[in-house]
């Protein structure tokens, strides 16, 4: 078994942090990896690993400001803004010039120009009216070659790490590892991201507060 592609860690780093040098536990530690990696993406409202989004469709709000889904923005990488041609559920879409917005890359959000009059430079509120195609998180890896800390997430994967450890913990001093399954651990890795004020912290520096 391996980690699925977006694994907030993975199974060697682990190991050193929990010092464990034998293998008989590795397909456990994937599961494991696997299943706190989806609770802190859950948790966290986002995907960290970069990935490529075509054709997310949004709700205008009235506002000069589109908040994406998912953050950051990749710098250089394709970005497409488009407005429905009808406020009907029709699939015809006209793309809005470049010079017509602003995207905060850090934050995921777009900004109309001020000056830019058409729908009086705000994303009238309709709804499924816009569509994005753009990049968005981090230029990290499975196979350790690009690690959360070269990205500058380390002490994210320190909250992984930690999470992995409690349920990996737990469930050796059971004394019966191979009869259980991982099952649903997500009521148990918020319990601890919540008393553990250092997990908690660092979890909640990363999560989207709003959404579109």
């Amino acid at each position: 078994m391996s980690v699925v592609t977006y694994a907030l860690t993975t199974r060697a780093r682990l190991k050193t942090f929990l010092g464990i040098t034998s293998t008989d536990d590795n397909a456990l530690l994937d599961s494991i990896i696997d299943s706190v990696s989806d609770f802190v993406e859950h948790f966290c409202d986002r995907r960290f690993q970069k990935t490529v989004y075509s054709n997310q469709v949004y709700d205008g709000n009235d506002s000069p400001y589109l908040m994406l889904k998912q953050f950051p923005v990749v710098s250089g990488e394709d970005f497409t803004l488009q407005r429905r041609d009808s406020f009907d559920n029709q699939n015809s879409w006209s793309t809005i010039d470049s010079e017509h917005f602003f995207v905060k890359e850090s934050e995921g959000i777009i900004h109309y120009v001020e000056s830019f009059n058409l729908e009086g430079a705000i994303f009238v509120k309709a709804p499924q009216h816009y569509r994005v195609s753009y990049t968005a998180g981090y230029d990290f890896n499975t196979a350790g070659t690009k690690t959360l800390e070269s990205v500058g997430l380390g002490d994210l994967e320190f909250a992984i790490w930690k999470l992995c450890a409690k349920v990996y913990n737990q469930r050796k001093s059971s004394g019966d590892v191979q009869s259980e399954s991982i099952g649903d651990y997500s009521v148990l890795f918020r319990k601890e991201a919540m008393i553990d004020q250092e997990i908690k912290g660092i979890l909640l520096s990363y999560k989207r507060e709003h959404g579109n």
